[in-house]
């Protein structure tokens, strides 16, 4: 399949590293994969805070960096950016072409999920891991089932990496509540964001894990963040990582 790379802000300029793995395991995997230019932030920590008008500039020129893209998905590896994207997208622009690039969007896991899964992988990860199911995926983006759910529980993010030789998935105690992040609330908040995010980071601790793994960028920059503060034995890793690592 042909690919456009949708890469936000936050892994462009704090996690470029989550930017190449991507790349790597989406080319190692078949896929030919282009950047379109002119990308920039999607416009989320405005519509955060109640400023939308200040926000339309900014996610037009997102939207048009893919109009016109040929091409058969665009994916990113950042959850909340994409599901800001689509919502500022559909706020923003109701033409036929913003629509089309609306229906290409998909983050990076429910592409290799939905669209076109992985059929093997080629080598081991022998190591124990602690999934971090951030709030976006699981509840705007229908990554996983939330633990409110009363149908038969799923997991998109598990049911990928299960697959790869010798590793252990396990998760921390309440393992899809928030992690405090939530965009500029980790800034308005900051005390109750800072104490949500260190008692996740403990709670992940606590699996015995060597690897925190996330699908969502910024939850993982607030966790990492409060690992290091704690000095915690525990690591964080994108599911990029991870994935690339194992293919």
């Amino acid at each position: 399949m042909k690919i456009a790379l949708f890469i936000p802000c936050l892994v462009n300029q704090l996690m470029p590293d989550v930017a190449v793995a991507t790349l790597e395991l989406l080319e190692k995997l078949g896929h030919e994969v282009i950047f379109p230019k002119g990308q920039t932030c999607c416009g989320q920590p405005m519509t955060n805070s109640g400023c939308y008008n200040e926000a339309r500039n900014t996610t037009m020129k997102l939207l048009n960096s893919f109009k016109g893209v040929e091409c058969d998905a665009i994916v990113c590896p950042a959850a909340s950016c994409l599901v800001a994207a689509k919502e500022n997208f559909h706020e923003f622009d109701d033409s036929p072409e913003a629509e089309a690039v609306i229906a290409k969007l998909y983050e990076l896991t429910e592409f290799l999920h939905d669209v076109a899964p992985i059929p093997a992988f080629s080598k081991a990860f022998p190591h124990r891991i602690s999934l971090q199911m951030s709030c976006h995926g699981v509840r705007m983006l229908g990554l996983a089932s939330g633990s409110e759910f009363m149908g038969k529980p799923f997991n998109k993010v598990e049911a990928i990496l299960a697959k790869i030789p010798g590793i252990e998935i396990r998760y921390p105690e309440r393992k899809d509540e928030c992690c405090g992040f939530g965009g500029t609330f980790a800034m308005d908040e900051g005390a109750v964001s800072a104490k949500m995010g260190k008692d996740k980071a403990w709670f992940h601790a606590n699996t015995g894990a060597e690897y925190v793994v996330g699908y969502d960028p910024s939850c993982m920059m607030h966790l990492d963040g409060m690992i290091r503060r704690q000095q915690l034995p525990v690591q964080t890793r994108h599911v990029a990582q991870i994935i690339n690592a194992a293919l």
